[in-house]
């Protein structure tokens, strides 16, 4: 298996890479599986992403092309995937056997959430796998294939998004992370990695949320003993940083991270520069920051968007929750207009069925009508 350097973003065979760092990490970087390697039934055919407690493959299960986020080999990152896959599980709309046929001759709403599909080729009493990979143990999640770009690539391409739809990506992220909020849970790990961007036919940006975090409360995150670690200090609250004694997991923290999404998406560039800096120098400069960020764009300044930002972005007096920070957005700009989706085919089918039926029942009473009528 390879190995995925964090610090240098290379992948290397051996742990051995050229890098201008005296101490660059490879050889304790991350095993990754590369093109041709199987997990149980599925096929690795690309490698997406690598996040610091999972990484995101393309795959194929037979002639279905699947995504596939397999788990690095450490307690925190395993426990993390497990929690997910449950929470996706507990997310998913499972309609009852009448109301699904129903619903399956009509236009579906495009989801911002991943479909958690079985790990196994059959039924599974687990949202989650588990598989013995030469003499390592997997645990993997398995979701239906999305089209789009990762915001983080987007961005690079465009640092500037249009402000309209920088806002209506936050608010439909908003919207997703409502119910971990209501029941007083975080994420704690929102960066432009994880989240998945489409362009619809109508030209409007739809995001998809590939992970779910940490999905911990109050006290839970002293059970991530590698907290510190496993975080993205550049989108991370500055109180969850300030020491382990301080760390209590609040829907606000997740405020923070959507509040720095939505001003790299306003400003073009991130409050606090990530791929060149140690984590510790990163810790250092969000935990020393206290003003405003400057988001360059006078235009936003007499909406109140300024303001906004200002607020979710702040050390403290933040939004309650991300339902909070969203509900404000949409006041200013509104949700994105519904989407068109196409029509099943199916429904066209049957419709046509009906057609030819009711077409051959008006032929045979038409026919025993004109033989009545003959006969009299």
């Amino acid at each position: 298996m390879n190995r995925f350097c964090e610090h240098c973003e290379r992948i290397t065979t051996d742990g051995n890479l050229w890098c201008q760092e005296r101490n660059c990490p490879a050889d304790l970087g991350h095993v990754v599986l590369h093109y041709g390697d199987y997990i149980g039934d599925l096929k690795i055919t690309k490698l997406l992403r690598v996040w610091r407690t999972a990484a995101l493959y393309e795959a194929s299960r037979g002639e279905e092309k699947v995504l596939l986020k397999v788990a690095h080999e450490t307690e925190d990152s395993e426990e993390r995937l497990k929690r997910e896959a449950l929470a996706f599980e507990a997310l998913t709309d499972k309609p009852w056997g009448p109301v699904k046929f129903i619903r399956s001759f009509m236009s579906t709403p495009r989801s911002a959430l991943p479909e958690l599909l079985s790990p196994y080729p059959g039924p599974s009493k687990r949202p989650f796998g588990e598989i013995t990979v030469r003499n390592e143990t997997k645990y993997f999640s398995v979701f239906r294939y999305i089209q789009g770009k990762f915001l983080s690539d987007l961005l690079l391409e465009n640092p500037q998004l249009w402000h309209v739809h920088a806002a209506w990506i936050v608010i439909s992220l908003a919207e997703v992370l409502q119910p971990l909020a209501s029941a007083g849970k975080a994420h704690l790990c929102l960066t432009p990695d994880i989240i998945l961007i489409d362009m619809d036919e109508q030209g409007h940006m739809r995001p998809v949320l590939l992970d779910l975090g940490f999905i911990v409360a109050g006290a839970e995150l002293e059970s991530i003993h590698e907290f510190g670690r496993l975080c993205e200090p550049a989108y991370t609250a500055p109180e969850l940083l300030a020491g382990r004694a301080a760390k209590t997991a609040s829907p606000a923290a997740d405020v923070y991270s959507l509040g720095m999404l939505f001003y790299e998406m306003l400003a073009g560039k991130p409050a606090f520069e990530s791929k060149l800096r140690r984590d510790d120098k990163i810790r250092e400069a969000v935990g020393q920051f206290r003003g405003s960020l400057p988001v360059g764009r006078p235009e936003l300044e007499t909406a109140g968007v300024i303001a906004v930002v200002d607020k979710a972005t702040a050390p403290t007096a933040r939004y309650g929750n991300v339902a909070e920070f969203g509900g404000v957005l949409a006041g200013i700009y509104g949700r994105a207009p519904a989407e068109k989706r196409p029509v099943p085919t199916r429904l066209y089918v049957l419709l046509s069925v009906i057609g030819v039926v009711f077409l051959v029942i008006m032929g045979v009473a038409a026919y025993y009508l004109i033989g009545a009528l003959g006969a009299g």
